[in-house]
């Protein structure tokens, strides 16, 4: 484990750090980025997104329901996570349930800490490994302010992006080391937030050569229940990173970026107990885990016509918990060329290749295989033709092979009309696959006592194959003046194959004390059909005041096939079929600003959680071009509310409390 616990468990000590690397003799140029705050919407549709067609394009053309999160927003915001950044996107689901745990869903399937239906990407990098089951938000951590956009396309992006990139995909796109050029402080305490800072320095090594370094830290404090109790699972982290960025396309670009992480956090569980009267106990143990991972990108635009980019990434995880003691060590290696045959066609292909060993010891869930070695191969093609002068057609698919469920194909065929410079319509049909995680297949994990002496083992199965998604998708996009434009997407979305625990035979376990075992093993038991649709409005109220507001509606019906699994229709109520967001944004006299979030959140019904509306607040102010300083306010309307309870894993109902945090940051 790398050993930063001295630095994380230390604000003083990691404050003098920043400020001893603050006194370095470094020198760098000042560089100036355009502030996303002072474009209008018409500039802001024309920023290029890549997540749609795997290639810049800009927003306007885009024929998905894409939305970016850009950095004005981001530094407005009141989050310090990037799972509380996505609260900000249409469509997309967050949940909280723990200091240090979300569940973050996509049109649907929350799923809590084993959420897998949708695909994360760090600067076009996937994080996903069927080793780690789920998506663990804690490690997947950066500096907020290095991230220059987020993008999140909503609805499958397989035919580009491979297996899991299922109900969506988000991906975090930091900034190039030139356009953070200088040095940035950052402190900050608050009641939730109980310290963090984080310091960041750019220099400029030569022409069209620069380098960026940075670290964090932070401690935040215990949840709370319902009882008023803490529960017990502070987090402690740190974080630090180095990229280095070299060239420009046209001549060869050269990016280099090395990052390495550790925290730790306290963990609550209910978990199965013989010897207990309710034949379960409140387990308390420490979550560690740390990481290291690099990543080099060189691209070329060879001519006009062509453009290509090589990107090999390495990754080493380690996490230890109530559930399991994880190690894993993935290699991924990418190619990609897009290709304009004409003023009208164009060819995007590629090739890639992903080798993952992992060691998985016994712990609380148990693995048939304790160590496995498996890779996927895959490559993608798609044709683009602008077929008249308002009219654009894209056809493509993913071709993949995995250890898994082998050959997978994952086709999508898109329309977009564009009948006016202000408007656009667009259509598309796509088929995803969700490919097995290690658990599905190789895991054992005693889940519950049924009655003394009889206990249900979830187990996975090898015959359980990929679940597969049709999704069928309509949007419109208009912008009605230079002030004012909407986005709607409408979406049906068919499953097949659904995962459930189907009961098996049920077996003596010899060990003291013997204990029958009802295995409930992994199939594809279930389908189910799911509906609905998000809408952005955009304003300009004004020159200093903008505003937006989102809808959010998802419908879902399973069909249980005649599946003997009890929670086979647990989906239909783990996700809020309504929510609203309103934000809005100030620029005040005297270099003050303000903004705001409100958002509605309707009620989990499978789960007894209510509705609830809260406000987060931000307050900043501007003293000089070096130094600003922030009021933050976080979930003010209530002073707690659930939003979200793990029963697989077995956590304990935990509330979001009302949180503030005051920040001071310093540029030089």
């Amino acid at each position: 484990m790398l050993d930063y616990g001295r630095f994380y468990r230390n604000p003083a000590a990691a404050l003098f750090v920043c400020a001893g690397l603050c006194a370095g003799e470094l020198s760098a140029k000042n560089y100036e980025l355009e502030d996303f705050a002072s474009l209008s919407l018409e500039e802001l549709l024309d920023i290029d997104v890549s997540l749609d067609v795997r290639r810049g394009e800009t927003l306007r053309e885009s024929s998905a329901a894409v939305y970016i999160l850009n950095r004005d927003a981001i530094e407005r915001s009141a989050a310090t996570s990037i799972p509380e950044l996505l609260r900000l996107v249409p469509g997309v689901e967050v949940t909280r349930f723990g200091t240090g745990k979300w569940g973050v869903g996509i049109r649907g399937f929350n799923g809590g800490v084993f959420t897998n239906r949708l695909l994360i990407l760090v600067d076009g990098r996937s994080v996903f490994s069927p080793a780690k089951i789920g998506m663990f938000w804690d490690s997947l951590d950066t500096l907020i302010s290095n991230i220059e956009r987020i993008e999140v396309v909503r609805g499958p992006g397989a035919s580009l992006w491979g297996s899991n990139a299922f109900n969506g995909v988000i991906n975090i796109v930091t900034q190039h080391s030139a356009e953070t050029q200088g040095g940035v402080l950052e402190a900050g305490i608050g009641d939730e937030e109980k310290w963090f800072t984080s310091y960041r320095y750019g220099m400029n090594l030569g022409e069209e050569k620069h380098l960026r370094a940075h670290i964090k830290a932070f401690e935040r404090d215990d949840a709370s229940r319902p009882n008023g109790l803490g529960n017990r699972d502070g987090w402690s982290a740190a974080q630090a990173g180095i990229r280095y960025d070299q060239g420009n396309p046209s001549s060869g670009a050269l990016s280099v970026q090395l990052n390495a992480y550790e925290g730790s956090e306290g963990e609550e569980l209910l978990l199965p107990d013989q010897s207990s009267p309710n034949l379960q106990n409140l387990f308390f143990t420490k979550i560690e885990y740390s990481g290291i991972n690099a990543m080099l990108h060189w691209q070329h635009q060879r001519s006009e016509r062509s453009h290509y980019s090589v990107k090999f990434y390495a990754d080493h995880t380690e996490r230890t918990d109530s559930l399991f003691d994880l190690t894993v060590d993935s290699y991924d290696l990418d190619f990609q060329q897009n290709y304009r045959l004409d003023d009208r066609q164009r060819i995007v292909w590629g090739l890639a290749y992903r080798y993952t060993k992992d060691q998985l010891p016994e712990q609380h869930i148990r693995f048939t295989r304790e160590n496995r070695q498996y890779d996927v191969a895959s490559g993608i093609f798609q044709y683009e033709l602008k077929a008249f002068d308002t009219w654009r057609f894209i056809a493509g698919s993913k071709f993949e092979r995995n250890d898994f469920s082998g050959n997978e194909i994952q086709p999508t065929a898109r329309a977009i009309w564009s009948y006016s410079a202000a408007g656009a319509t667009w259509l598309a049909v796509s088929q995803a696959k969700r490919t097995p995680s290690r658990s599905e297949h190789d895991a054992r994990v005693g889940f519950d006592y049924a009655a003394p002496e009889v206990q249900l083992q979830i187990q996975g199965s090898e015959s359980f194959q990929s679940e597969t998604l049709r999704a069928y998708e309509l949007g419109w996009r208009h912008r009605f003046t230079p002030a004012l434009s909407l986005d709607m997407a409408l979406f049906f979305n068919e499953y097949s194959g659904l995962r459930t625990f189907e009961p098996g035979q049920p077996e003596l376990n010899g060990s003291p004390p013997p204990t029958f075992i009802v295995p409930l093993i992994a199939n594809n038991g279930a389908d189910a059909r799911s509906w609905g649709g998000e809408l952005v409005l955009n304003a300009e109220l004004n020159s200093y005041w903008q505003a937006e507001l989102q809808y959010s509606n998802v419908q879902l019906h399973v069909d249980s096939r005649g599946s003997n699994d009890p929670t086979v229709r647990n989906p239909e109520g783990e996700s809020p079929q309504h929510r609203l967001t309103l934000s809005s944004n100030w620029d005040l006299p005297a270099n003050w600003s303000v903004s705001s979030t409100l958002r509605y959140v309707d009620d989990v019904d499978s789960q007894n959680i209510d509705e609830y509306t809260e406000l987060d607040l931000h307050l900043s102010k501007k003293f000089s071009k070096r130094l600003s300083i922030s009021f933050v306010g976080q979930n003010l309307l209530d002073s707690a509310h659930e939003e979200y309870v793990d029963r697989v894993v077995g956590t304990p109902r935990v509330e979001v409390t009302r949180g503030g945090y005051i920040k001071v940051k310093l540029d030089f």
